[in-house]
């Protein structure tokens, strides 16, 4: 691998390389799970036979351990998807736009529609569509819609929350072994001299974390901020406690901005916004003709029922299937690259580090 910079490596530019990379971090990986393994196989087997026991054995337990597997597994999807945005943020992928953001359109758009909200089927934790609307209904309020979207909106924002740790575990790692990460060279450096705009942001960024660790993590979290990755190295780097940034972000990011971007959605997707923004599209797009009405009147009708026959699938469907599946594969293509990247810097170092000769000691005169 001499000579070859571990920066412009990409799976496309050095597929060979990249697979060799690949396959030997997957090696390496699973050599490590069987190490567990082998180590602890008492304490796993009987973890695992008790569990496939309960979960398989029919018995009046079934209905609690088919509905803690749902509660579950509905958890899990939620803070997956927050941790998701948080590391592939910088890759395009924002979980919120693809997902959460659009699940609060559907039940703010089903709200307004019968001033209630309707049961959710087959069940709350595995939603797929709503109960049709009843006869009777009273007022609709955006405290009402918030509440039925909060669990799953609390749950992404403890996601994204925890998908800040990385940073500030490498920064931490990096004090306890007295070293600096490039981003703390370059904070360091602009503090020595004039620079840009971003470049003053950051030291003041240093500064405030330096002086008011929790109030500043939570402001930072509170507010899209792309700068929040740094925020989590200094932290690190600065020693701060754990449960101080994790708690301050968690507050932040999944209390405060959370409600921040329910708020918008439910404003933007309520009452006949949505109906505003579809004529006015339509008013100032003439080639659209109808076509978008159409498609949210087709929508409508599936939030009640997913099989209902609204003909072809509709143009805005089937670019919102493709948004996501080529931003998800971006992301993947992106978090792949900065394995390979990762891993070649490594052997880089370590290989620099063998070439260095050492020093001979120097011979005592008689």
């Amino acid at each position: 691998m001499g000579g070859i910079d571990p920066e412009s490596v990409t799976i496309f530019n050095s597929p060979i390389l990249s697979a060799k990379v690949l396959i030997a971090l997957l090696i390496r990986a699973l050599s490590k799970v069987f190490h567990t393994i082998k180590i602890h196989w008492i304490i796993i087997s009987a973890i695992t036979f008790l569990s496939l026991s309960v979960y398989f054995v029919p018995g009046p337990h079934k209905p609690a351990v088919n509905l803690i597997e749902e509660i579950f597994l509905f958890a899990s999807w939620w803070v997956l998807l927050g941790v998701a945005s948080s590391i592939g943020l910088g890759t395009g992928l924002h979980t919120f736009v693809l997902y959460l953001g659009p699940h609060i359109a559907k039940v703010t758009m089903v709200a307004y529609e019968c001033n209630y909200i309707p049961k959710m089927l087959p069940s709350r934790w595995s939603y797929s569509t709503f109960e049709d609307c009843p006869d009777t209904s009273g007022e609709m309020s955006v405290w009402t819609i918030i509440y039925a979207v909060q669990l799953e909106s609390f749950l992404w924002g403890l996601g994204t929350a925890l998908g800040e740790l990385p940073p500030y575990f490498i920064a931490l790692a990096a004090r306890i072994a007295n070293t600096k990460s490039e981003e703390l060279e370059e904070i360091e450096e602009l503090e020595k001299s004039n620079s840009s705009f971003m470049h003053r942001v950051k030291v003041f960024m240093a500064n405030c974390l330096k002086n008011y660790g929790f109030i500043t993590v939570l402001l930072c979290a509170s507010i899209p901020n792309p700068l929040f990755d740094l925020a989590g190295l200094l932290c690190g780097h600065f020693g701060i406690p754990l449960y101080e940034f994790l708690g301050a972000t968690i507050i932040g990011k999944a209390v405060i901005k959370v409600h921040i971007q329910m708020l918008f959605t439910i404003f933007l997707c309520g009452g006949h916004n949505i109906d505003d923004l579809v004529i006015l599209a339509e008013n100032n797009f003439t080639f659209l003709g109808n076509k978008i009405s159409t498609a949210l009147a087709k929508h409508k009708k599936m939030l009640h029922s997913p099989n209902v026959d609204t003909g072809d699938k509709t143009i805005i469907a089937t670019i919102w299937e493709w948004v996501i599946i080529s931003m998800i594969t971006f992301f993947i293509v992106s978090m792949l690259n900065s394995l390979i990247r990762g891993e070649l810097t490594t052997d880089t170092e370590n290989k620099n580090k063998r070439k260095r000769p050492k020093r001979k000691p120097k011979k005592k005169s008689k």
